[in-house]
């Protein structure tokens, strides 16, 4: 039996990586797309500031998105004032990014649905994991 103390099962800590993966990647895809709404009104009202105020806005929905999920999965607190949102979407984006290029690469090889839905589910994992990382940082 596990006490408190105890850390978690290799069974228990990879469901809450894939937990983390999932949510954010749910989550994000539904304010992402109203974030694209926003975006583009921005750049037609306000061109270059427009587009700088999008992207701010971009790295604030991530960082504060995963913030979120990490206190709520990995009860973990984590600051939430605006610099720490900022450098925390920041930072996530540019992980991210760098996490999906494998992902990039095998959907240029091998097209189709089944490596599609293959690579989601094991970005999953590796969401969940990038995102717990960068919390810590």
């Amino acid at each position: 039996m596990e006490s408190e103390n105890d850390e978690p099962s290799s069974g228990k800590l990879l469901a809450k990586y894939f937990l983390d993966g999932i949510l954010f990647s749910i989550i994000f895809l539904a304010l992402g797309i109203a974030w694209a709404f926003l975006f583009a009104a921005l750049v037609l009202v306000g061109y270059m500031i427009g587009l700088v105020i999008g992207i701010l806005v971009l790295l604030f929905i991530i960082g504060w998105l995963n913030a979120g999920l990490t206190g709520m999965i990995w009860n973990v607190s984590i600051r939430t004032d605006w610099k720490s949102l900022l450098a925390h979407g920041f930072a996530l984006l540019l992980a991210l990014l760098v996490a999906h290029v494998p992902e990039i690469i095998v959907n240029f090889a091998v097209l189709g649905l089944a490596s599609t839905v293959v690579m989601f589910v094991v970005n999953c994992f590796i969401d969940g994991f990038v995102a717990k990382g960068i919390t810590g940082y």
